[in-house]
């Protein structure tokens, strides 16, 4: 019997305060939200939905209470959403076209960039602007200015060789990409995430920490740094959290265990 797969979890830092959107899928389509206070690390859950989510075309408020997301139900309708943390219920939303453009990210805090669509109904108290996306229309069209505005610069101007794979699944073999490098201080070692490919979860990314080459391998689903200087990343089903001390001392300040969730609703 195969193995079953372990939870895939995708995290987003809040600019300005001690937020981690989690953002767990198991099974395939079933998504789970959390909201994680790395100071404190308590976990606040909140919805589960059946369908899907792009978590590379969503976002979190500055002060971690809001989200932004492109969704797919099960009859394949897709549509966008903003809600308050932990839960997807949509305070403001509007249809998509397809899964090409959606989702969105703050700009600053008073300021939502809006991936190519257009409110149909509810409203927010911040402002709307439209996100002139310079990467397409998919997931690296949001994901890329969103890692800019949180302080990863490119390491060079190659983005690689990409080539596609004749395999029953659409796939993309990225060889060359110089990456992504984002270091909070000269006293921190510099996060590096270079893009591999468009393979069986959609774009992926590759991450390794300067200094500390054991530490992030090639399970690892999602790695950043929060508003305190901590190194969160997931593997997995796995949270964890590391200071700078922590790095030091080889051991992490925290590991949270999400593999074994259940659903026990659905919204």
């Amino acid at each position: 019997m195969k193995p079953a797969q372990p939870a895939r979890i995708h995290l987003l830092p809040a600019k300005r305060s001690p937020y981690v959107l989690v953002i767990r899928r198991k099974p395939s389509k079933c998504f789970h939200i959390i909201r994680w206070n790395t100071k404190s690390d308590r976990l606040e859950h909140g919805s589960w939905f059946n369908g899907k989510l792009y978590p590379k075309r969503c976002d979190i408020s500055f002060n971690g209470q809001w989200m932004v997301y492109l969704a797919m139900g099960d009859s394949g309708n897709t549509w966008n959403g903003v809600c308050r943390l932990p839960y997807l219920r949509t305070v403001l939303e509007g249809e998509n076209m397809g899964t090409w453009f959606g989702g969105g990210y703050w700009r600053d805090r008073q300021t939502l960039l809006l991936n190519q669509w257009q409110p149909t109904q509810g409203s927010v108290p911040f402002k709307l602007d439209q996100l002139q996306a310079e990467f397409g229309g998919e997931d690296l069209g949001v994901l890329y200015p969103k890692w800019e505005r949180d302080g990863w610069r490119r390491r060079g101007d190659h983005y690689g060789t990409h080539e596609i794979k004749t395999l029953a699944k659409y796939t993309v073999e990225c060889v060359g990409d110089d990456g992504w490098s984002h270091q909070p201080s000269r006293q921190y070692p510099a996060l590096i995430a270079r893009y591999i490919g468009y393979l069986a979860h959609g774009c992926t990314f590759r991450f390794s920490l300067d200094r500390f080459d054991e530490l992030l391998d090639d399970r690892v689903d999602s790695a950043c740094w929060d508003s305190l200087r901590n190194l969160v990343y997931s593997r997995e089903g796995m949270l964890y959290k590391y200071s700078l001390d922590d790095m030091k001392a080889g051991r992490p300040g925290t590991v949270i265990d999400l593999e074994s969730l259940t659903p026990n609703q659905s919204e």
